[in-house]
């Protein structure tokens, strides 16, 4: 409960999270899981090759379903902090981690005291301790203006002109993966259809 993990052990094979579970691997992971241009199963693939120190290519995961499921549970406990719960539906993005980078980075920077990007180091639970300690800062106020945005809800006269003011925070795409392939396959259909 008090450890910060670097490997996952499952049976009694201990397999080494690569960079010891440093937070721009994880990054990484969430970039792999949420690129439209690979299918669902090599989403996952690729984030268990960034994930485990020992997978350097698809050759290297273990063709073995019921190990091959138990790795990636581990890894999203890993990611969800060791907690198994996982939401029931999926709702709409409020962040994209890639687009909102340097919003993310400048909150978790205040809580943190410091310039986490120039450490060597920071575990991932140790940044999302930082992440969820955050209070005032662009982020939050751009995170409520989303969700107010998504829910229908009119925004105050300041939220609107902040709306007004930074556009390029209000672009961001809130569809779930699954709904982007949807869509993607919808608009192939179509284009098909045509011709």
């Amino acid at each position: 409960m008090y450890d910060l993990p670097t490997s996952i052990t499952i049976g009694d094979k201990d397999y080494a999270i690569t960079n010891k579970g440093d937070f721009r691997m994880v990054l990484d992971c969430f970039s792999a899981l949420g690129d439209i241009e690979l299918g669902e199963d090599y989403r996952v693939l690729a984030s268990l090759i960034i994930f485990y120190e020992d997978f350097d290519e698809i050759e290297d995961i273990p063709y073995d379903e019921e190990l091959l499921s138990a790795l990636t549970k581990e890894m999203f406990m890993f990611f969800n902090c060791g907690s198994e719960d996982v939401a029931d539906k999926v709702s709409p993005k409020l962040i994209d981690w890639d687009k909102d980078a340097q919003m993310i980075m400048s909150a978790v920077n205040k809580v943190a005291g410091r310039e986490v990007r120039a450490d060597d180091f920071v575990h991932w639970w140790t940044f999302v301790g930082y992440y969820m300690a955050i209070g005032e800062s662009v982020l939050s106020t751009v995170v409520s203006i989303r969700n107010k945005i998504l829910k229908g809800e009119k925004l105050e006269k300041w939220e609107q002109k902040y709306r007004q003011e930074n556009p390029n925070y209000f672009n961001w795409n809130s569809k779930s993966i699954e709904d982007q392939e949807l869509d993607a396959l919808m608009y192939e259909l179509w284009d098909n259809g045509d011709k």
